[in-house]
């Protein structure tokens, strides 16, 4: 359950920003590192732009949808079969089969447009520059945000460029089959403005060209062991959803990420149950190099080039991809694909007695599979590296509507190492060194939703956190519930037992760490213009074998507000408390659009914001923000280069939407 009460105040409070944060806050459970959503949130945006038009959707595309699993999105497909198209989206109702909740979460996403004009046989007599125009939308984004504070790398000279931070996109769509878009980003204290460039092409549905793409692009295929984007959902409190993952094919690269995408060309041919996509890409990255071997010690993933050591590491290296995946769909809900592809560097990549990782030329075949048996959906995806098996395998068992099962066994061995791959695993992402079982469920019950999930984990040799082999597991309950009209209230409790790398006496030792979380959240609709959320957290944390206990509180209070049809207005302050940066609680902090920040409250403090869109004409959004965090007690804020002497860290941010 993503919206309970999204819809209800759709057309007042803005939308975008609204479902973006619920959507992430469920099917993500706040990593323990501070981190930018910026792909994900680039999804969910562009769903939100291009809704699926459901009267001609398959079910592989309708399951991608937030939410959505496999079983609901084949009713859909059968009530179309069954009974014709869609006259709106709303006729969703109407399948008893499906959960409500369901149909209200998953409406921003969908559309029945291509019907319509069906239809009503709508003749276009206007001339040619009027279609094109028509047919035409052009979206330009440009954002800036600047720390009021100085940081040490600022007053001691050492950064080459100013404090501002700006993002620079567009993105032109003709007649939805024809895209181009581009993109420049320079972080704060780089010199150029031009630090990181991205752009595209892309061409869809051309004869038995499906898409095409030329320039920055990313591809996601079956359970993402061989092939995926940088970004994707891992455990959360959704306990079905992020298990199984959602491939999206081909698409554009459109972050400011700046690491693990492909630049070059693209094509994915469709010849009716079959498709084939061909990829050749030749792109540069960041890495150390060794100034002797001229082997790359490490690959750098933060972007940032400002001062001579990153300088250094910026477009160090060259990698070359090529490759193809064919993709077989038959029947309802079957799905048969393999993989393969070369990669290979322009240098060679230094020997490790963690990774196993050496040379500079590797080849991946892989193969996925999908099956629907009426309640069942079975998935999986096999990827051989040379010299190992990594595999996932998993079950989702529809009982009814009210109830869905999920399992899935994990075992991505020590030597297989894949550096364009995001598989489902404890560590964010990481292919590599670790066997698991994860169950979940999710429960509708009659005075809410219920989402349970236990996980358990193995890391069988020693990783870069640990010196030797470890185990953990995860316990997740969430429960939401709407006992009054316009009211929701969410429970989560978190219990987490991992083995971990702690210095007791001087040395270090694996330790066992106990890891509790307790949230209570709620949501209150007063109103179409206003709406209120508060939300309470606490962490406790215990090293069992050293008898250290931490504890860590947290307190906000959210307000979105609309004094006119034109101005909405966001506000948070938050209250937090910990004994340490271990005791840390991470909060997903609403910003503007195509930014969504995990923040780690630690120490003593408060902190607060508030977000102010004016829409003064249709084509025209404005947007700014203005935050700020306050530690009492403390005379210095962070550390090394991002120091700042005094308690206060504050920063300010524009933005300005433009869509024709």
């Amino acid at each position: 359950m993503i919206l309970l009460f999204c819809t209800s105040i759709y057309a007042q409070l803005d939308s975008t920003s609204i479902i973006t944060e619920e959507v992430l806050d469920n099917v993500l459970i706040e990593p323990d590192v501070e981190t930018d959503s910026e792909e994900l949130v680039e999804i969910l945006e562009n769903l939100l732009r291009n809704p699926i038009d459901i009267n001609t959707v398959n079910v592989f595309d309708l399951s991608k949808l937030p939410n959505m699993d496999q079983q609901s999105a084949q009713r859909i497909i059968e009530h179309r079969n069954k009974f014709g198209y869609f006259f709106s989206p709303t006729e969703l109702f109407a399948i008893r089969e499906l959960d409500k909740e369901l149909i209200k979460s998953i409406l921003p996403f969908i559309k029945t447009s291509r019907l319509k004009d069906e239809i009503e046989n709508i003749e276009t007599t206007s001339t040619d520059s009027k279609s094109f125009f028509n047919k035409s939308k052009l979206n330009i984004r440009s954002r800036v945000s600047n720390d009021l504070q100085n940081r040490d790398g600022f007053t001691s000279g050492k950064y080459q460029g100013s404090k501002l931070k700006s993002y620079n996109r567009f993105l032109y769509n003709y007649d939805n089959n024809y895209q181009a878009g581009a993109l420049v980003e320079k972080d704060p204290g780089e010199l150029s403005y031009t630090d990181f460039t991205s752009f595209h092409l892309q061409v869809k549905d051309v004869g038995v060209v499906k898409n095409f793409i030329a320039g920055d692009f990313v591809l996601e295929y079956g359970q993402g062991l061989a092939l995926w984007s940088p970004f994707g959902f891992s455990k959360g409190a959704d306990a079905v959803f992020p298990v199984k993952k959602r491939a999206r094919y081909l698409r554009p690269y459109t972050s400011a990420a700046e690491y693990r995408y492909y630049r070059g060309a693209a094509a994915q041919l469709s010849f009716d149950d079959f498709s084939l996509t061909a990829f050749y890409s030749n792109n540069t990255f960041d890495a150390n190099i060794d100034s002797i071997t001229g082997e790359i010690t490490s690959v750098g993933q933060t972007g940032f080039h400002r001062f001579e050591s990153e300088l250094s590491k910026k477009a160090a290296s060259k990698s070359k991809v090529i490759g193809g995946v064919l993709d077989y769909k038959f029947l309802s809900g079957m799905n048969l694909g393999v993989i393969y592809y070369n990669t290979s560097f322009d240098n060679k990549f230094e020997s490790s007695s963690i990774y196993d990782l050496s040379g500079n030329n590797f080849n991946y075949f892989s193969a996925y599979y999908e099956f629907n048996f009426s309640k069942i959906n079975f998935f999986g995806e096999a990827s051989f590296d040379g010299k190992s098996v990594a595999s996932i395998n998993g079950i989702q068992f529809s009982a009814n509507r009210e109830l869905i099962f999920t399992t899935s066994v994990r075992s991505y061995p020590r030597n297989y190492i894949n550096l364009y791959g995001f598989g489902f695993s404890e560590k964010s992402g990481t292919i590599n060194n670790e066997l698991g079982i994860y169950s979940g469920l999710k429960w509708k019950i009659p005075f809410g939703v219920l989402n349970l999930y236990y996980d358990i984990y193995k890391f069988p040799f020693r990783t870069n956190e640990n010196s030797l082999s470890s185990e953990g597991n995860d316990l997740l309950i969430d429960f939401v519930s709407m006992p009054l009209p316009k009211f929701e209230v969410r429970l989560r409790y978190k219990y987490e037992n991992k083995e971990v790398t702690e210095l007791i006496n001087l040395n270090e030792e694996i330790v066992r760490r106990l890891k509790q979380i307790a949230r209570t959240e709620f949501i209150y609709n007063i109103s179409k213009y206003l709406r209120l959320k508060t939300r309470i957290e606490y962490n406790h944390f215990l090293i069992k074998d050293s008898g250290q206990k931490e504890n860590g509180f947290l307190v906000f209070q959210d307000v979105r507000y609309v004094p006119l049809k034109n101005i909405n207005v966001y506000g948070r302050i938050i209250f937090f408390q910990t004994d340490s940066f271990n005791s840390s609680v991470y909060e997903y902090e609403n910003d503007l659009l195509g930014v969504m920040p995990n923040l780690a409250m630690y120490g003593k403090g408060i902190r607060w914001y508030l977000i102010l869109k004016y829409k003064p004409i249709q084509f025209l959004t404005l947007s700014t923000k203005y935050s700020e965090t306050y530690k009492p007690d403390e005379t210095v804020l962070s550390s090394s280069d991002n120091e700042i002497v005094g308690n206060l860290d504050n920063r300010f941010s524009l933005q300005i939407d433009l869509s024709f």
